[in-house]
């Protein structure tokens, strides 16, 4: 039996947030399978490409890092994806691997950040004791990714387990899925009258892997972002460029799905 992790993300062309997250991931996973062999995939073919041709760096995709497990002699492969909800990256790589099942005796696949309905409430926790000095009696905005897959219903239910754990006022607003910052926007406005605004304090994060694109155009760019339209409205904004997996408290939980697949079997 040989042993091998294969931890599938999206990717990011951002170097730093790269490091901090996905990198820093894996570093852990090393560190808790030290008999595993450990390579990385990310499922986006431009952000690799991007990669490739600015920093020389060959990133490999998904098929290809299942192609050298099974060349290194792997005969059971775990994949850890990195993936917050169970929606159509993760659904894609899932398809990806069922094309590779032959390759090796055993391929397991752990479940995304909220892949189960107790992760809910560990995510909350984790993200929670991670946030809370900085937010402190501010009103916490956090910016997921959102999907038209159906699991984009985790967002919402995301937001009022927060909600319920901390005892304060967070939203979740997503990029591409149901809930957009507008939709936040509007149940905040009802809340606070226009005069009273500027004394609130608005702090926005990301609810995402890494701290890329999405972070820093979307979420707080100069024109048209989650922190422009807010000052719109009058209030004050803060931003925090932070991705998940630089919560130690959120890596445990991506650790532990790994576990739970590995002691399944």
């Amino acid at each position: 039996m040989k042993k091998g992790v294969l931890i599938v993300s999206f990717g990011t062309t951002y170097k730093n947030t790269r490091e901090k997250n996905i990198d820093r991931i894996e570093r852990a996973v090393r560190e808790k399978k030290p008999d595993c062999v450990v390579l990385q995939a990310y499922s986006s073919d431009r952000v690799r490409d991007i990669i490739k041709k600015r920093d020389g760096i060959d990133i490999h995709g998904i098929t290809d890092a299942l192609k050298e497990m099974a060349e290194r002699g792997v005969t059971h492969l775990w994949i850890l994806p990195t993936h917050i909800i169970d929606g159509f990256e993760n659904n894609k790589m899932k398809q990806l691997i069922e094309g590779y099942l032959s390759y090796f005796q055993t391929i397991e696949i752990a479940d995304p950040l909220l892949g189960k309905e107790e992760d809910y409430g560990l995510v909350a926790a984790a993200l929670w004791d991670s946030l809370k000095d900085e937010v402190k009696d501010g009103v916490l905005i956090l910016m997921g990714h959102g999907s038209y897959h159906e699991a984009d219903n985790g967002y919402e239910k995301m937001e009022k387990v927060l909600r319920e754990h901390s005892g304060k006022e967070i939203y979740i607003a997503t990029v591409e899925g149901s809930i957009t910052i507008e939709d936040v926007i509007e149940r905040m406005n009802v809340i606070y009258e226009r005069q009273e605004r500027q004394k609130v304090r608005v702090i926005i994060a990301p609810f995402m892997l890494v701290a890329g694109d999405h972070a820093v155009n979307d979420m707080a760019g100069e024109a048209d972002s989650f922190v422009t339209k807010i000052k719109e409205q009058g209030y004050g904004t803060e931003c925090i460029l932070r991705g998940l997996g630089e919560y130690e408290g959120i890596r445990r939980i991506y650790l532990q799905h790994l576990e739970n697949e590995d002691n399944d079997k």
